[in-house]
């Protein structure tokens, strides 16, 4: 695959590829210092992380949603929750790219989406119940399935939970 191509079709491996070529020129000591190689070196390494980055994002926020609609289903949110997770798994999908498996955190985002509802709930009254899972109980593959939602997902939670009781 042509270096223009890798741009379009996975631009965190064409990032990693560029950031290595570039610091095999800066190597060189022929090549002229007028070259910031360190800056521009960062510069493009950035370029891919912030593409991973986005789409962890969505997933993470996905998630809230998810852990808000299992610990208030009766919200008046709740509808909210479900069509605003629909949109961030849209755009997760949108953008995933296979590179990008290795550096998602499954883990890490539930963490964050645990404490993001947790404030976020304490807005309608309501807490998190003991019992959630400390790790991710989904993995990336359901996540960025089409069959996976909102609705799945939060009744997974519950099958979760029922079968810990």
């Amino acid at each position: 695959m042509d270096a223009r191509t890798l741009y379009d079709d996975d631009i965190v491996t064409w990032s990693e590829q560029q950031a290595a070529a570039l610091r095999e020129l800066a190597a060189k000591p022929e090549l002229s210092n007028a070259v910031d190689w360190e800056n521009l070196i960062e510069e493009v390494e950035t370029l891919g992380r912030s593409e991973w980055g986005g789409v962890a994002s969505q997933i993470r926020n996905a998630l809230v949603h998810v852990l808000k609609g299992f610990c208030d289903p009766d919200s008046p949110a709740r509808w909210a929750w479900s069509i605003e997770s629909g949109a961030f798994l849209d755009l997760a999908r949108d953008d995933y790219r296979p590179s990008m498996r290795e550096k998602i955190d499954l883990d890490a985002l539930w963490r964050k989406a645990f404490r993001s509802a947790s404030r976020e709930l304490l807005t309608y009254r309501r807490r998190v119940p003991p019992g959630i899972p400390e790790g991710c109980p989904f993995s990336l593959d359901e996540i960025l399935a089409e069959s996976f939602d909102y609705e799945s997902a939060v009744r997974r939670l519950y099958e979760l939970l029922d079968a810990r009781h």
